[in-house]
């Protein structure tokens, strides 16, 4: 019976075949919560202990779209991202 943040407000939902919400981090009036939108997308990305995919469950809009059917949640595309270099591409044009 999972905890559902639709619009403003939570709802809880009774049913035994509901998708698990979204467990994306998000700042809701300046402090860090849970998403909690109803699923639609589990993360393919590497799992931390390295066996499987990470399996965190995503909402649309946090979910980013990598390849057919395949998504990776906001931390596991933060990493992706980090490997490639695409992350600090212009940091060279940034004077602090």
């Amino acid at each position: 019976m999972p905890f559902y943040r639709l619009g403003i407000g939570i709802v809880h939902m009774k049913g035994s075949k509901l998708p698990a919400p979204c467990a994306a981090r998000v700042l809701i009036e300046g402090k860090e919560a849970a998403c909690l939108a109803p699923s639609g997308f589990l993360c393919d990305g590497p799992s931390k202990s390295g066996k499987g995919t990470c399996d965190a469950a995503m909402c649309e809009r946090h979910a980013t779209q990598v390849g057919p059917n395949s998504h990776l949640c906001p931390s596991c595309r933060t990493e992706a991202v980090d490997e490639i270099g695409q992350r600090n591409l212009f940091t060279h044009l940034v004077q602090p």
